[in-house]
């Protein structure tokens, strides 16, 4: 299990950063899945249509068995997102929620068997005195498609920053339109 600590990736291309490019890119995605609230379902409420909101986190798993996780992570005024590479066996960590197969869904339908190309990640330094931590993935199909993983929330037609949410972009447009005050970066980094 490869664990790629929000608070210890302090700059740009740290070591294990690279280490989960490295790992991930050329992988195919085979199923989807989102952490929920427990005793909530998904959508429940959330918006669903070319950018889903999920409660806790999201979970690729890889065909090669692997599994990515994204989650998002606090400790005081430290925001960021967690990511985790779990290898073919591991048993997975508790996270608080329940999980939900969401691999039928017509949005992730372009992206099931497609094999990643490339990851890009947009910083953002979350309050004073913070290091630099990563806020949203963009993944980079070998179809030339994208799904980009952000922390925040609907807010009407657009997005919010909101450290305690994540959102999962399809439109590449509302990717790039996607901006916090945090950042000098878009979500597709």
């Amino acid at each position: 299990m490869a664990v790629i600590n929000p608070w210890a990736a302090l700059a740009h291309g740290g070591a294990g950063l690279a280490e989960l490019r490295e790992a991930v890119v050329g992988e195919a995605v085979r199923t989807v899945r989102y952490v929920a609230l427990r005793g909530e379902g998904w959508p429940e409420g959330h918006r669903e249509d070319r950018a889903h909101e999920v409660d806790v986190a999201v979970e690729l798993g890889m065909e090669s068995g692997s599994a990515l996780v994204l989650s998002w992570a606090m400790d005081g005024v430290n925001e960021g997102m967690a990511i985790e590479l779990r290898n073919p066996g591991d048993t997975s960590a508790s996270l608080p929620g329940d999980p939900v197969d969401v691999s039928d869904h017509v949005d992730w339908e372009g992206f099931l068997g497609v094999s990643i190309a490339g990851i890009g990640i947009a910083w953002h330094i979350p309050n004073d005195g913070c290091p630099e931590m990563p806020w949203a993935y963009n993944f980079r199909f070998a179809n030339e498609s994208n799904v980009v993983i952000a922390l925040g929330e609907a807010d009407g037609a657009g997005f919010t920053y909101m450290p305690d949410a994540l959102l999962v972009i399809f439109d590449k447009a509302l990717a790039a339109a996607y901006k916090i005050p945090a950042s000098a970066t878009s979500s597709c980094g």
